[in-house]
């Protein structure tokens, strides 16, 4: 079993030379580390107790395909070739079975594999064999908890099941009978309303008129009180299915668990439902905990990514990763990350790309457009005020622009890049 000691930097690969350990990975769909609310998580709190939790995790890009290819990879979503949604009317590029990927890492190493649930990389109707996954089950979310829970019970070891369930993803549905949801006590309305994407790039103002928004641009702080406790309410139904399958673990001191999510939800901050182009807080800022058997409890604030889940899940069991990543090895204490590096590249078929760097600080949004966003956390936590033409941030923006071209140029050649003087 791993020691606090060997989890903050030394030796995971000890495991290798002992049992290697079961890997339990349970990822749910639009979920974001900055609840609106107090919901009922029984199960959540049962992986906080005995686990890391990482207060300062994002996602690599608020999409779903392209997020789980950097969770599943331990590569930036450019790197995957992933770089939005992989369904029809949407530009999605497959996953490539030729990367390697958790499956692969974890089969090979003689571990058992199953994959259950939302995959939304790519056509999976004869299984996920060439991405190591030898088991693979889907359906609705209790199904998926249930099959998964099963397999798990049948297992000898070692195994590893990947857990992949809808929920809260369901939030869409909330806008079909919005008023027969019942406010929850205590759920906060949210911060910033639609007036605030006044001094914002246009892009957000078209998603809220021509896209997705257009349901909710009428909607009072009362509505979203209601939009946000039917989030929790999903919240809720995404943890029952998290215990049907902390139920099936027979050996928890030889058992690996780690919660996460593919990306967040704008929550209403902004007057902006769901997700779209726009790169706020609540929809980049994810959960992450890693249980680790012999492990005692702690939070760690070191900045992290989805990219890390990979090569970190991997370490833990003592394995090597086949190639290069682009994600950091969490197990081996904290890491001397300043900034992490996030982008967005459409939804559906409206190309929009975007580039962001956060560091502890401050947040730079550089769309290809040429508008930009740019926030000082510190001083404004609700990203109400954009910075990006104030003569007083010229410096921090340009140091900013200077990490971001030194990261990846803009996305899509041709366009206008520069920024405003």
């Amino acid at each position: 079993m791993l020691t606090r000691r060997e989890f903050l930097g030394t030796a995971p690969a000890a495991l290798a030379q002992a049992k290697r350990p079961n890997v339990l990975l349970f990822m749910t769909d639009q979920e974001s580390a900055l609840l609106p609310g107090p919901a009922k998580l029984p199960n959540r709190e049962r992986v906080n107790s005995r686990g890391v939790q990482f207060t300062s995790a994002f996602c690599n890009t608020p999409q779903c395909s392209a997020a789980r290819s950097s969770l599943l990879t331990g590569l930036e979503p450019h790197r995957t070739g992933v770089v939005t949604n992989v369904d029809t009317g949407s530009l999605g590029k497959a996953l490539s079975p030729k990367l390697p990927t958790v499956g692969h890492v974890f089969r090979d190493a003689g571990y058992r594999t199953g994959y259950f649930g939302k995959w939304h990389l790519g056509k999976e109707d004869g299984g996920l064999e060439e991405f190591g996954f030898s088991t693979h089950g889907r359906g609705r979310d209790r199904a998926v908890a249930d099959a998964a829970a099963a397999w798990i019970g049948k297992q000898s070891e070692p195994w590893l099941a990947w857990v992949s369930i809808l929920n809260p993803h369901d939030i869409y549905s909330f806008i079909r009978e919005p008023e027969g949801v019942t406010p929850r006590a205590g759920v906060r309305p949210p911060a910033t309303g639609l007036s605030n994407l006044d001094g914002k790039p246009a892009e957000q103002r078209h998603y809220m008129d021509k896209d997705q928004g257009r349901p909710t641009l009428g909607y009072k702080p009362e509505d979203w009180v209601r939009y946000r406790s039917y989030y929790l309410g999903l919240m809720e139904l995404a943890d029952a299915c998290l215990g049907a399958v902390l139920g099936s673990i027979k050996d928890w001191d030889n058992t690996i668990v780690l919660y996460t999510a593919d990306h967040g939800d704008a929550q209403g901050e902004h007057g902006l439902p769901f997700k779209g182009p726009f790169m706020y807080e609540p929809l980049i800022h994810i959960p992450l905990v890693i249980s680790v058997p012999g492990l005692k409890p702690a939070r760690r604030d070191d900045m992290a990514a989805s990219i890390d889940v990979a090569p970190t899940l991997a370490s833990l069991a003592g394995l090597r990763w086949p190639g290069a990543v682009t994600g950091r090895d969490l197990s081996r204490g904290s890491i001397d990350r300043d900034a992490v590096f996030l982008e967005y590249y459409s939804k559906q078929k409206w190309v929009n790309p975007i580039r962001t760097i956060r560091t502890r600080r401050w947040k730079l949004n550089w769309y290809d457009s040429g508008n930009q966003e740019l926030y000082d956390l510190r001083e404004d936590p609700n990203e109400a005020r954009n910075l990006a033409a104030d003569p007083a941030a010229l410096k921090t923006r340009r140091e900013l622009e200077a990490r971001l071209d030194a990261w990846r140029p803009a996305l899509i050649r041709g366009q206008a890049t520069k920024s405003r003087n």
